[in-house]
């Protein structure tokens, strides 16, 4: 049986690194606890409560180009993911730089404010840089009162790599059971944040923001438990998965594939289109064929974008667009 890695003394770059985005988590999180008396319902608020309020469609292709409605994801997320997706990739420490702390409560204020929640902002009129955005993006997932994987999934998520060396396809075939086990909302919010920060990294030779890098960064909101906030030395490990995760995203994407309409099973497509869908009845989500008229009749096609890496093959794996469209508030 392997024995588990020793564990090595954290240097002191390391040790500031992550004392800076400690800091921030930190604070994201008491000011999300100063505000629990407000009315916010959407930063602070468990995912799913937030959802109701401010959801948009997340869809995915098959490689005919037939579109169908995967799942939701909150607006904000969304709206700065598209927004960084297009402007911020080539930016130096797009994510390590704080944005000004006017300008992302304006922003933050923006995505609280109903009906729509953020979802008519127009970037092009604003006066935002993308460290403003950046910052907003990481506030929103680690103002959630639990991480994007679950504490009842966290030690799952860390013991798939704790033993070393290890199998990389059984580790990928491990990682693909436990996320298809998260509930639905964070099964769909950890696939498309690890897509987005697998395009970053692979544009790392200029931005500067490597798998590594970007896995200590979101650690605090993708996989962390309050047992392990104060040891550095613990959250080597949840580094290292995340930094596998990114690395690995397009597995995952791959293994959420819609109903066979005659191309190879497994060329899903995650995309973003700023088109007016229809609203799906289920609300956890599932598959539904997005029409041209809304009816479900019909298909709609849409064309991909070259934008993240191909397998041997050429079966596509992820594009830089979403499907955008604010959920109705319940009744």
């Amino acid at each position: 049986m392997d024995e588990p890695q020793p564990l090595h003394p954290p240097t002191k770059a390391s040790l500031k690194t992550w004392w800076n985005h400690f800091t921030f988590a930190q604070k994201a999180k008491r000011e999300a606890d100063e505000k629990k008396g407000g009315h916010s319902v959407v930063f602070g608020s468990p995912l799913k409560d937030s959802l109701k309020y401010a959801s948009v469609q997340i869809s995915t292709a098959n490689a005919n180009g037939d579109l169908y409605v995967w799942g939701y994801i909150p607006v904000v997320v969304a709206k700065c993911g598209l927004y960084l997706k297009e402007n911020a990739t080539e930016v130096e420490g797009t994510f390590r730089v704080n944005g000004s702390n006017k300008r992302m409560r304006d922003l933050q204020a923006a995505f609280e404010s109903p009906p729509r929640y953020g979802k008519d902002l127009d970037w092009k009129q604003e006066h935002y840089i993308t460290h403003d955005v950046a910052s907003v993006f990481r506030r929103f997932l680690t103002q959630m009162p639990e991480p994007v994987i679950p504490h009842d999934m966290y030690h799952h998520f860390r013991d798939a790599i704790a033993k070393k060396p290890f199998n990389r396809d059984e580790v990928i075939a491990r990682y693909k059971r436990l996320i298809r086990a998260l509930p639905r909302a964070n099964q769909y919010l950890l696939l498309y944040v690890l897509d987005l920060l697998s395009v970053f990294a692979r544009k790392s030779d200029k931005n500067l923001m490597t798998a590594k890098n970007l896995a200590v960064i979101f650690r605090p909101a993708l996989l962390s438990h309050p047992e392990h906030e104060l040891s550095p030395q613990e959250h080597q490990l949840s580094q290292d998965v995340l930094e596998f995760l990114i690395e690995h995203q397009d597995w995952f994407m791959l293994d959420i594939s819609p109903p066979s309409s005659g191309g190879r099973s497994g060329a899903a497509t995650l995309t973003i289109e700023p088109v007016d869908m229809m609203i799906n009845s289920d609300d956890e989500g599932g598959w539904s064929l997005i029409t041209k008229d809304g009816n479900g009749s019909g298909s709609r096609r849409i064309t991909r974008r070259r934008t993240t890496s191909e397998r041997p093959g050429g079966e596509f794996v992820s594009s830089e667009r979403a499907v955008l469209r604010k959920r109705r508030k319940p009744i």
